[in-house]
């Protein structure tokens, strides 16, 4: 494998290697997503199945260590704003935004399986691109010294004709020395 080749492989096998990357930060953040949709999910679903005529108090973390207090006053199942895409809110009642929430969760789901096939494939790519490459790589010195191999050694009298033939730069430039 010419030397040209050898560069191809090796930015093949670093391009591929930080798709891989790439791959793998969204595969963590689609799992962060999913850790939160089934929170919400579960609680969204444990509020829907209380008694709905009794009054409800919760709290509801809003970040930063503050946490609302919220009252339900009973007489029906509690709603809550739910962001439908693109910028659009909608109030829907504690089940529908579960099962909203949980429709959600299947979506990335599959969007996360997705993502592992595409890893595995990356990983795949690599590992085949660097094996080349280290093959390809191992060979090279050997032609190397297959080729100093055969290159002719010169004889001692070529050697001396090629001194004689040497000009030597003096002190002061070209000009002729005691040794010419």
């Amino acid at each position: 494998m010419e030397q040209s080749e050898l560069q191809r492989t090796a930015r093949l096998v670093e391009m591929n290697r930080e798709r891989f990357h790439e791959v793998q930060e969204r595969i963590e953040q689609v799992i962060n997503v999913l850790g939160e949709h089934d929170v919400t999910a579960t609680i969204l679903e444990t509020l829907s199945k209380k008694n709905h005529d009794a009054e409800m108090k919760m709290h509801v973390s809003i970040g930063a260590g503050v946490t609302l207090t919220c009252q339900h006053p009973g007489g029906g199942e509690g709603t809550t704003i739910v962001d439908l895409g693109s910028g659009i809110f909608a109030e829907r009642t504690w089940s529908d935004a579960a099962a909203l929430t949980r429709e959600r969760m299947e979506e990335l789901g599959s969007l996360l399986e997705n993502l592992q096939s595409q890893s595995q494939q990356l990983e795949t790519t690599i590992t085949a691109l660097a094996q080349t490459f280290t093959a390809a790589a191992e060979a090279q010195p050997k032609i190397e010294e297959a080729i100093v191999d055969e290159e002719p050694t010169p004889s001692p009298e070529a050697t001396d004709t090629q001194k004689s033939k040497r000009r030597r730069g003096g002190m002061f430039g070209n000009e002729l020395t005691l040794d010419d």
